[in-house]
């Protein structure tokens, strides 16, 4: 049961404050640059963006992502290359907004959506304050941010929710790159809430036999219905605090959830879990289901799990200590920014000196 530190008004208003987004932010103009980048380096193609941007659940320092769609027969890496100089010349066009390729070098990191090493470049809008990550035919993470953004317009409740974990996450140092995604702790939500509060499946209609041949193909899902408004009662009367409640303890330690595969869509194919038995947090990617969004955590499982279970305690008895953790201030690395000391040097010093008998 929650112990009420707060009024369940005062807690919710706390909540919501912290999620709000302070401006809302156009990339527009943004895109116009990239075309214009795009242009200088002589390709052609579609710049689609996706991510926190486009799915519903962004937040204020959620970055731009972006994937240029082209059949140009050059390498993924010879195309950022051109990119990069791209960047450079545009620069000296002196057009606004202004952009800054932010490495010298191309930059890869571990995907939030395909789980392999995507070879990106990091660019910055300076004028709009955007960090961009632009990577070529990630076509994945496309679909991936059209259905989550269809799920974020089922209710209100649930953007609200993916906003406060994406934040949490992000201050318990769990949402980092390489392991635990913002992408993955949205799917763990949306498998609560279709577990316990009756949100639909999108997936589940009867496909056409030429959309079950292309997925059979194919091996990707991108069939799912657009515009479902259902009526979740039991949602609109639940508060933030008691789901959140709620969904913590479903993924606690021993929760409700170890015997089964987090999986939002009913078209997936399903594979067998042969670690069951394991304590292990197994998410099916709705789109490809041959994508493992948990495969960099499975050994971090009992770690993510305590985490769980703190924040449980802390909603239950000391919600002052849960605010504070979705309202750290971070830095670009996702680090809390520690104020120094006046004095206090950055390292320690080594005492190189031996005693003196």
């Amino acid at each position: 049961m929650i112990n009420e530190e707060y009024t369940p008004k005062s807690f919710e208003i706390f909540l919501e404050s912290s999620i709000k987004i302070n401006q809302e932010i156009s990339i527009s103009d943004t895109l116009k640059a990239l075309g214009s980048v795009i242009s200088l380096a002589n390709l052609k193609g579609n710049l689609l963006p996706f991510g926190s941007f486009c799915n519903g659940f962004h937040g204020n320092n959620s970055d731009l992502d972006c994937v240029l769609i082209t059949d140009s027969e050059l390498s993924t890496t010879t195309i950022l290359r051109n990119l990069r100089k791209a960047v450079q010349e545009y620069k000296y066009t002196y057009q606004t907004p202004q952009l800054q390729f932010d490495q010298l070098i191309l930059y890869a990191k571990v995907n939030s959506i395909t789980y392999s090493k995507v070879p990106i470049i990091k660019i910055t809008d300076i004028t709009n304050d955007i960090a961009i990550d632009l990577s070529i035919n990630n076509i994945n993470g496309v679909l991936n941010s059209k259905l989550l953004k269809e799920y974020s317009q089922i209710h209100p409740k649930i953007q609200q929710l993916g906003q406060l974990l994406k934040l949490w996450g992000k201050n318990q140092r769990l949402i980092v790159t390489g392991q635990l995604t913002s992408y993955a702790i949205l799917l763990t939500l949306i498998h609560f809430l279709q577990c316990k509060y009756d949100v639909p499946y999108l997936s589940d209609f009867e496909l056409t036999q030429e959309q079950q041949s292309a997925l059979e193909y194919f091996g990707v899902q991108p069939f799912f219905k657009q515009g479902l408004k259902p009526n979740l009662h039991r949602l609109s009367n639940t508060t933030l605090q008691q789901l959140l409640f709620e969904y913590f303890q479903y993924y606690e330690p021993y929760g409700e959830f170890e015997q089964k595969q987090i999986c939002v869509s009913l078209h997936s194919i399903q594979r067998s879990n042969k670690e069951i038995q394991k304590r292990t947090l197994k998410i099916v990617d709705p789109i490809d289901p041959r994508i493992d969004p948990s495969k960099n955590i499975k050994k971090q499982c009992y770690r993510i799990q305590q985490h769980f279970l703190r924040a449980k305690e802390l909603i239950s008895k000391d919600q002052k200590s849960f605010l504070y953790q979705c309202q750290a201030v971070k830095t670009g690395n996702n680090r809390v920014k520690r104020i120094q000391p006046k004095g206090e040097t950055k390292y320690k010093k080594k005492n190189n000196f031996r005693k003196r008998n």
